[in-house]
């Protein structure tokens, strides 16, 4: 069952650590008021899209940061050497999403052309 609940654990990690880059990129639009994209002027708008992206960053935080700490844990169980894994496999992850939607993609979700 222990084998059963890390596996899970890791592909959900997995799953999250692929979609963070799109994820991350769509919190930091609404954070700083750009919901809608850099080209919009949203007027009165702009708190509603600060608190969509406040709650997203709470859920993002909710999904990924459990999982890996008790992840971290298991892995130091095993072995002590083995902690990091899950931290690095989020890292190998995250990269290869950036890959997958494209880093000028990417880099425009943070106003950045």
């Amino acid at each position: 069952m222990k084998k059963v609940k890390l596996a899970i654990a890791f592909l959900w990690q997995g799953i999250i650590a692929f979609i963070s880059p799109l994820w991350i990129g769509l919190i930091y639009m609404d954070i700083t008021g750009h919901g809608k994209g850099y080209d919009y002027d949203l007027g009165s708008e702009v708190d509603i899209y600060i608190v969509e992206g406040i709650i997203a960053l709470i859920l993002w935080s909710i999904a990924i940061l459990p999982v890996t700490m008790w992840l971290g844990l298991e892995f130091y169980e095993i072995k002590k050497r083995l902690a990091t894994i899950p931290l690095l496999s989020f890292i190998i992850l995250f990269v290869i999403g950036i890959a997958f939607i494209g880093l000028k993609n990417f880099l425009s979700a943070f106003g950045i052309r």
